[in-house]
């Protein structure tokens, strides 16, 4: 079994062009929050795992 890790564990540990990725991901995720019946939690699940295994 693996360790577990906690978020901030895991954002200290990205580099600058990690965080700038996911900072763009995230503000891109949450402007699709705003279209009505858009269920986004697979997607945005989804591209932090591909950032984040």
């Amino acid at each position: 079994m693996s360790e577990s890790r906690t978020e901030q564990e895991v954002l200290k540990e990205l580099n600058d062009e990690a965080r700038a990725l996911l900072k763009r991901v995230l503000e891109i995720e949450r402007a699709k929050l705003h279209l009505s019946a858009y269920e986004a939690t697979d997607d945005l699940l989804a591209a932090v795992k591909e950032i984040i295994p």
